[in-house]
């Protein structure tokens, strides 16, 4: 090794002792300048490099290097640990594989094999690697904590907590498993303990800012389910900072400031599309008192947005969300001067119950598409017409509990005197065939109609009927931001209740609330009883 480089390697390796990482990576990175072949100081830059938390260049340089020296420990570990900080959950359990293959004693890439895998939903997967570390180290904290997690995804909420708390006798300063406490009195309906366990936390966590973003994103629901709408609103705006897929997305980045809701002259403000589909038409629904303080507004949409929304708000421009890739994740355009993610216009404008009474239908559908399905239902009968949806297109251990399956609607179905259109989006032909043969009705539909891509003709399609009867959906939120009247299945423990028996976020609903440890499907009756006293039906 070059005296050069050996002088800056051992300054690196002081600057690493006294945690200044950033210039040690400045020093490894001289140092390559010399010897740019050097194993050693490659690992060691790499290494730096997520200490520095540039975890997008540390996986790169890392699965560099695992191209040239596929065997090597410290190279696995690090491609996975970097690839686990990107919320590369595919890759990281990749590499984490090949690391338990090799040393299968290694508890760690157990743990984080637990995590990536829960992180994606594989819980059968997951609570096998945290049993497989439980083996290895039985009185560690973090096990425990980890099974716990599983647990929760499971919906075992008693377990889970008996778990956490177990973590906490073992580590009594282990903040993830006080957490996960709060998270699960939050599944049990719990807000109010909840959030005196999630205050715990934060006084706890006074040192570490990005713990405690995480938290106050969590604890945001709970403070809605309580009707701590102004506060809920402020914690709900540290979502971005966590790396958890379930924190609000995309984690786009901008040079412009963000808005904070004075009044606007001649500045252009730029309003981004955040999580799905539903939640965007949720938040749309504030674009009206945006423009009484911004007159220049450009909005960023799902593209299968832009051609309705652009007829519902003219004086709006309308074009589908564009980004760069990581690591830069900012605008291609700089045809604005501010600008502000969807969700936080909830904060500007929707910060009491009173609040939320002032949305209205906002959605124009296309004159043409609603005549042609005007006649198309008319062709039908003459009878009531129903929308109906049931699930999601994606399903998962969690979100199944939010859903129903067709067969629960039996005693919706068979009212005699009504047409009921399907308004299902994704694969759900076997379920439609199988109405039909059960129960001899009917779930029309077109083929002509894509229910998933031509939100055109399904907004023109719920503007005809007469009625929607959905679970938590886009559905939910396409029917009324239409302003065709909507029954929807509520968990008791929906965040957009905000603490009422009022499905708030839009007007012309009505909510049917299931109780604790009441299945969804539980509430159909009430809502056949609903419809059949509305519409007079048999």
């Amino acid at each position: 090794m070059k005296f050069e480089t050996q002088k800056l390697m051992r300054s690196a390796e002081a600057a690493n002792k006294s945690k200044n990482f950033a210039k040690a990576n400045t020093l490894y990175y001289k140092a390559l300048g010399y010897e740019p072949d050097n194993l050693e100081l490659r690992i060691q830059h790499a290494q730096s490099l997520f200490a520095i938390k540039e975890f997008i260049r540390s996986a790169d340089h890392f699965h560099r290097l695992h191209t040239e020296y596929q065997d090597d420990l410290r190279i696995l570990n690090g491609c996975a640990i970097s690839y686990l900080n990107t919320g590369r959950f595919d890759l990281a359990t990749l590499f984490l594989k090949k690391m338990v293959a090799k040393n299968p004693d290694d508890f760690q890439s157990w743990m984080n094999l637990c995590f990536a895998a829960g992180s994606t939903g594989q819980h059968s997967d997951c609570l096998f690697y945290a049993m497989q570390a439980m083996q290895l180290k039985p009185l560690d904290a973090k096990v425990h904590n980890n099974l716990g997690s599983v647990l929760l995804q499971l919906l075992r909420f008693k377990d889970a907590l008996i778990s956490f708390e177990t973590a906490l006798k073992l580590d009594p300063k282990n903040l993830d498993a006080m957490s996960n406490i709060a998270t699960t009195l939050s599944k049990m309906g719990e807000s109010k303990q909840a959030l005196d366990v999630y205050e715990h936390c934060l006084v706890l966590a006074n040192k570490d800012p990005e713990f405690q973003s995480a938290v106050k994103y969590r604890m945001s629901f709970d403070l809605f389910r309580t009707g701590q709408l102004e506060h809920g609103w402020k914690m709900y705006d540290f979502g971005f900072d966590p790396v958890d897929p379930r924190s609000r997305s995309p984690k786009r980045k901008f040079k412009a400031p963000l808005w904070n809701g004075k009044p606007l002259k001649n500045e252009t403000l730029l309003i981004w599309r955040e999580q799905g589909l539903g939640d965007e038409l949720v938040f749309f629904g504030a674009l009206k008192d945006a423009q009484q303080l911004a007159k220049k507004i450009i909005v960023e949409c799902d593209g299968r947005l832009v051609p309705v929304l652009s007829r519902s708000f003219p004086d709006i421009t309308f074009r589908e969300q564009a980004y760069y890739g990581h690591p830069s994740m900012q605008s291609p355009f700089d045809d604005f001067d501010v600008q502000i993610p969807a969700g936080s216009l909830m904060g500007l404008f929707r910060n009491s119950i009173d609040d939320f009474r002032k949305t209205a239908a906002y959605v124009i559908p296309c004159p043409e598409r609603k005549t042609d399905f005007m006649k198309r239902l008319e062709s039908l009968s003459n009878r009531t017409k129903i929308g109906i949806c049931w699930r999601s297109g994606i399903l998962n251990t969690e979100r199944n509990n939010y859903y129903t399956s067709i067969s629960d609607w039996e005693q919706v179905l068979k009212f005699k005197n009504v047409d009921f259109i399907n308004l299902q989006y994704g694969d759900c032909k076997e379920e439609v065939d199988n109405v039909a043969a059960h129960f001899g009705v009917t779930l029309h539909q077109w083929p002509d109609l894509n229910l998933k891509d031509d939100l055109e003709g399904v907004f023109a399609l719920i503007s005809c009927l007469d009625h929607v009867v959905t679970v938590d959906t886009a559905v939910s939120a396409m029917a009324p931001a239409v302003g065709t009247h909507t029954s929807v299945l509520v968990p008791d423990n929906s965040w957009f209740l905000f603490g009422s028996d009022e499905y708030l976020i839009f007007p012309g609903m009505t909510p049917h609330i299931n109780a604790k440890n009441q299945a969804l499907r539980d509430l159909i009756p009430s809502l056949a009883s609903d419809l059949a006293s509305r519409f007079s039906l048999e």
